[in-house]
């Protein structure tokens, strides 16, 4: 009888994962070449599904891979493209921020004045990275999941 109590309990663990969205870039893929200045598009699979509700996701461009959370004066340098959310029920069923189709890459070789002035780059390896609050299963807070692409930003 334990063994069928088991095996129960591991296909019910099973079928909530299958009902379970996967955050994902879907665009601009995996190795797309962005040019500084560019519009490109932007379509995010958002973690939000049966059981799981989605708030807010912010998308960044780090220069460097996203790394894990300790205190540090540079976590990490990039550019910030805003917070967006998409329609989910009953956690977000109408969002007054949906995110925009497409996107333009920063042009780092002109960023801001005095000491925050640009850099340049040319066929540089960059992460288009969204971090989305969600919740499911009673979650003490929002927890926070991590999806990026690798980008190649081509030339300033």
């Amino acid at each position: 009888m334990l063994f069928f109590r088991n095996v129960i309990s591991f296909l019910l663990a099973v079928s909530q994962l299958a009902f379970s969205s996967t955050p994902t870039i879907n665009e601009p893929a995996n190795g797309t070449t962005i040019n500084p200045g560019a519009d490109f598009d932007f379509s995010y699979q958002s973690i939000a599904d049966y059981e799981t509700s989605s708030y807010n996701y912010t998308v960044w461009l780090y220069t460097s891979p996203p790394q894990g959370f300790s205190p540090s004066i540079n976590y990490a340098s990039g550019y910030y493209f805003g917070q967006y959310s998409e329609p989910n029920y009953p956690g977000n069923p109408n969002p007054p921020n949906r995110a925009p189709k497409r996107l333009n890459m920063p042009n780092f070789a002109t960023l801001e004045r005095g000491f925050g002035t640009g850099s340049h780059a040319h066929n540089a390896t960059f992460y288009l990275t969204v971090l989305e609050e969600y919740a499911t299963n009673g979650s003490l807070g929002y927890r926070i999941s991590l999806a990026y692409n690798i980008v190649s930003y081509n030339g300033t």
